[in-house]
Parts: C-alpha cells; structure tokens; sequence
C-alpha cells in the first residue's frame, strides 16, 4: 500500500499486478473521489510525442485519458479504473462464445487496434486478461498508456497475432487444433484466423472489415453458450416519429396514474386498521412500498438510496412477528489478505435485483485462494434486524462458504472479529439457503468465501444474487 500524492491530487494506492516495475498504480482522485488508473511513464526520445499521440486518440474500446502531466522528473497520466470483468473471467464463468458473438467482439477489438496503428502507436497487451467486459458497453483494451511506450511503434502485427490468439481462445480452439475441422466454424471465419495468425497478417483494419461481413449466428460452434458478453459500439436505431413518440407518452402516463391509484388505495386499507393491539400479535400489515433505486459508491462501498416512497411499510410491534425480506443498502467486497481489489466495482450487481448481472471472484490457481484464507461481501443492512436466513444464488457449485456478521462498526479484519452466524457450509446447489440460528441483532453481514470450486480448469464463483430474510427490530 502506497501514500505517494502525483500532481497533488492523485493517491497510489495499490501496484497493478500486471505491470512491470510498478509502473501502473489504481489510486483515487482526492478532487472527485473517483476511482482512477495512474500510469508512470518512462522516459525515452519520443516519450512526448507518443504521450500527444495517446491523448488525442478517442475510441469507444480503449481508455479516456482525463489528466496528464509532468511533476519533477515523473510523468504521469491519468486513465479511469477500470469496472466489469476481464473476459478470461466472464469465458471461465460462462463458457465458449458462439462464432457471430466472438466475431462481434472482434470487431471491436480491431477497430480500437485500428484506431491506435493510424497514430503510429500499437497497444502490445493485447489479451483475454487485458480486455474488460461489463454489461453496458463495448469491450475495453486496457493499460492503453504502458503498451503505447513499452514497444515501438513500428510492429503492429503482433497486435493481429494477439487478436488472433483471442478469438481462439474464446471459441475453445487449441493451438495444435486445425482450424477447417471446427465444428459449426465458417471456412471464411477460420480462413481469417488462420491469416491473423501467420507472419505477414491483415492489417487490423482489414481483419476488422473481414470480420464484420462473417455470419456464423445460424450454425453456432458445438457446446457454445450465447452469453452476451457486451453491448454493441453502435446500434442504429429507426427513429420513432411523433405520433409514436406520443403514444408510448400517454401509455407511460397511463401507468403511472394506475399505480399512484393503487398506492392510495393500499395506503387507506392500512390506515383503517387502527388496532394497535391485534396488529402486535399478528402479522404485519405491509403499505405498498414504491421506490427508485439509486447507487452511488463512497470509500469502496457500494450503497443503495431509495429517492422516493410513497408509503413507509407497516412494522409488527409484537413478540410473533415473522422473517421477511431486508433491505441491503449498502455492498462492498473485501480481501484483506490480498490487494485489496476483488472485481469491487461489480459488488454491486449482486443486489440490483437481477439474476442475469452479478459479482464474481477473480480467478485463482488453487481453491484456497492461494492460502490467503478467502475473500468475501459485506452487505450493510437498512436497520438492525435478526438475520434468519440467506438466499444466494451461484455459479459454478462446490464453494465454501460462512456467514459472519456484527452490530456497529465492522472490524477492519475478516473474519477476524467477526461473530459467527453459520459454520461453512459447501454449496451442492445454484440456489443455496443459509439458515442462522444467532438471535441477536445485527446491522453488517459478512458472505465469507474460504474455498472456490474449480471450472475449466480455474477456480472461480460467481454470485448473481443475494437476499437477506430476517426481523428488523429497530435502532
């Protein structure tokens, strides 16, 4: 862990891994509190030239440089952190692509290499590790800064090998395999690859052109999944004239009046049951709660607010008041033992209330975590509650997992510190349900993950949703 300040603003917090020589650091902007990439360049003859050449490159798949600069003898650029999950990761968690989806990907690909090799600079790290997915946009080459010093700007072929390399990995292709004899693979899509690959390949504007007019959506390789692995850089769009422009207003206004009147009239039937003695023995009688979801990330935590509610729920008062659903405001992973960096910007997905978004670990060589003791998500609750179980959803099965958890401040040691809710326990399901015992209150939950299970190799979890059951008994 760093404390060195760059230009005054920036903090070094933690080395990439990836990096040589520690030249790439993540580190935190102390004027907007976001999260940023820090790239100390190294000195050379065309280090300015190559340094104007990156800032005025723009492309949707590569990194926007939002500062730069020179401080004594240091110079520095400023890229954001990156979020989503390296495309190693999501092929280990999801599978092999279809040939259309990774010809797709490849096109983006080509088209960020493109866009670099106009400007003289080649981007060097192209690869599974080095390509960042999410669920909102196109595919992002990464360490855009590094690769453009690190090699000269002269070798861009290597940079179509390595594309090359990508795709057939993420159709499943070994090297010795030959590429004609691909189940469900085009020849032109393996005549292609076999080209990217060779001595002299296609510059990455031409693969890029190849790729696009290459259409294997109807025949899809053997095992393969769709998995969606980004959204597209364009997607042209009809535009909708006015008269449907105005419909899908007054259908919007429609709905939005139908369910302000069942509001009211939930609220009312609440409200008419005044007797506070038979609701304290009895059932809790809910108000219709409607709300819109915000999130905002502070200090690594993820945290949820509601911006509107029309009806507070009815809490029981008594001694039988049954376990429901409560709410999670607030997520963050945590690896204390490692770097402090377990995918956090995706932490977040496991309590939007999606099955098809979720927070995964990184991949690790050995199911221990390689013996670092494990890694896990805090989830901070919206109010003191007897936590009775948790519903979480999973992927692949085989993790151990335990359930920790504390009233107050939570202990800057995991799991350490930390009172003990369940035993581990190791998931034979998808869906897993951790029953808990404890009776006292508590306001922080603690997803404690010691072992991993394995898949295609790599030991990997992933975890797509959880729910929190329990009793809320007040501050």
């Amino acid at each position: 862990m760093s404390s060195r300040v760059i230009a005054r603003r920036y903090t070094l917090e933690i080395p990439e891994a990836s990096a040589p020589g520690r030249v790439v650091w993540r580190g935190r902007d102390a004027v907007s509190g976001g999260a940023v990439v820090v790239t100390l360049l190294e000195d050379h003859p065309q280090a300015d030239a190559t340094l104007a050449a990156l800032v005025a490159v723009r492309h949707p798949s590569l990194p926007v440089i939002l500062d730069h600069g020179v401080e004594g003898e240091t110079r520095y650029l400023v890229t954001p952190a990156r979020a989503g999950q390296t495309a190693r990761l999501r092929l280990s968690a999801r599978g092999q692509l279809t040939g259309a989806d990774a010809a797709a990907l490849g096109v983006a690909v080509a088209d960020a290499l493109a866009t670099l090799h106009e400007r003289g600079l080649v981007q060097g790290v192209v690869s599974l590790d080095a390509l960042i997915l999410d669920e909102t946009g196109p595919p992002r080459l990464e360490d855009l800064a590094t690769a453009g010093l690190a090699r000269p700007a002269d070798q861009p072929d290597d940079d179509v090998r390595a594309l090359a390399a990508i795709l057939r990995e993420l159709l499943a292709i070994s090297d010795d395999a030959s590429l004609l004899e691909v189940p469900g693979l085009s020849p032109r899509f393996a005549g292609l690859l076999q080209s990217m690959a060779s001595i002299n390949p296609p510059s990455a504007a031409s693969a890029r052109d190849a790729l696009r007019r290459i259409d294997d959506g109807l025949q899809p390789l053997a095992g393969s999944v769709d998995w969606e692995p980004f959204a597209p850089i364009e997607t042209p769009q009809r535009e909708v004239g006015g008269r449907g422009k105005r419909g899908l207003k007054l259908l919007v206004g429609a709905l939005a009046v139908v369910v302000v009147v069942l509001a009211v009239v939930a609220t009312i039937a609440v409200v008419d049951r005044r007797d506070a003695e038979q609701r304290a023995v009895t059932t809790g009688l809910p108000g219709l709660v409607t709300t819109v979801p915000n999130t905002a990330t502070v200090d690594d935590w993820t945290t949820t607010e509601e911006l509107a509610a029309t009806t507070i729920e009815t809490v029981p008062t008594g001694a039988n008041r049954r376990p429901r659903p409560i709410r999670v405001v607030g997520i963050m992973a945590l690896d204390p033992a490692g770097d402090r960096q377990e995918n956090n910007g995706d932490a977040r997905f496991v309590i939007d209330r999606s099955r098809k978004t979720g927070w995964s670990t990184e991949i690790y060589k050995s199911s221990t975590l390689g013996n670092k003791g494990g890694v896990g998500l805090v989830l901070r609750l919206v109010q003191p509650s007897r936590v009775t179980r948790l519903v979480l959803r999973t992927a692949p099965v085989g993790a151990t997992i335990s359930l920790y958890a504390v009233r107050g401040s939570e202990p800057a040691t995991a799991p350490r510190g930390w009172t003990t809710l369940t035993e581990p326990v190791t998931l034979r399901r998808d869906r897993a349900v951790l029953r808990v015992r404890h009776r006292g209150p508590v306001t922080t939950v603690l997803v404690w993950i010691s072992s991993l299970p394995s898949e295609r190799g790599a030991y990997v979890l992933r975890i797509n949703d959880i729910r929190v059951v329990g009793v809320p008994i007040g501050a």
